[in-house]
């Protein structure tokens, strides 16, 4: 009987052992990690309205300012817009003009003023100088069209600023620009590069300028001989000609811009005079 229950109990543990023995761990399924991708998406607001076609007229400042409700002071103007300043405006300004203007929009046959901007730069930069009074900054919704912004607005049609507004530069500003001397030399980090600046930027189209045959220097100092080089290039290219580089001169000049000495940093195509190096 003992024998019986000492082979019982043998047999119990050799049971328990093998039942151990053949008992399999699970092992967790591997976690896929995954991955989420994000697509930003960046929006650059319109610099520009589409033209309207309308032409300029004679201000009628008595009219409008009837209209408007307080007298005004009108510099510029088409059927429906109007550039210049209030009556009150004008005692709080210098003798050389207010450093901000405003414009005048007919609405609803009421003459109202949708914005003021910095008079001194063009109606494409409206985020940094146009604000809507008692209100804050301006849109684009207050602008004018951007025919009427080159008939009214005096900065859009500066040489500099032709590349952006689209506006037609005077003939007569065109050749002030290139012959008048310069009397210091500026630095030149953005376009357009022009008579006066100096730098690796003017350098680098001198040497193409030089290439393509036109006269000029190659000392990196635009003066006037350099503007007239530049102007020419520009009639050959079939591009505006103002004397000035501007990023389409610029692109012309060097068709393979990375073989400039720099990093297109902005990834718009462009290895510009700010990202030289």
């Amino acid at each position: 009987m003992k024998r019986l229950l000492g082979l019982g109990f043998i047999a119990v543990i050799i049971s328990g052992c093998s039942t151990s023995s053949t008992t399999s761990q699970t092992t967790p399924a591997p976690v896929l990690a995954s991955t989420t991708t994000v697509v930003v998406t960046t929006t650059v607001a319109p610099l520009l309205n589409p033209p309207s076609g309308e032409k300029a007229v004679p201000c009628d400042s008595k009219a409008i300012g009837a209209s408007y409700g307080e007298k005004v002071k009108l510099e510029k103007c088409t059927a429906t817009w109007a550039f210049g300043d209030t009556d009150r405006d004008s005692w709080n300004c210098p003798d050389a003009g207010c450093a901000h203007t405003r414009l005048f929009h007919l609405e609803n046959n009421t003459w109202v003023n949708t914005a003021s901007c910095q008079r001194t730069l063009p109606l494409t930069r409206y985020a940094m100088s146009c604000y809507i009074p008692n209100v804050g900054a301006a849109t684009l919704a207050q602008l004018p069209p951007s025919d009427v912004a080159c008939l009214i607005w005096p900065a859009n049609t500066l040489l500099k600023y032709t590349a952006e507004t689209g506006c037609t530069p005077s003939k007569a500003d065109i050749i002030a620009q290139m012959n008048g001397a310069c009397t210091g030399y500026y630095d030149a980090v953005e376009f357009p590069v022009e008579k006066c600046d100096q730098g690796r930027a003017v350098r680098l189209m001198q040497e193409r300028l030089k290439k393509a045959g036109y006269n000029t220097n190659v000392d990196g100092y635009f003066g006037p001989s350099m503007a007239k080089a530049v102007y020419d290039f520009q009639g050959t290219a079939q591009l505006q000609q103002t004397g000035m580089i501007d990023q389409a001169t610029w692109l012309a000049l060097e068709p393979n811009q990375s073989s400039l000495p720099g990093t297109d940093a902005n990834s718009d195509g462009v290895v510009g005079p700010n990202e030289l190096k």
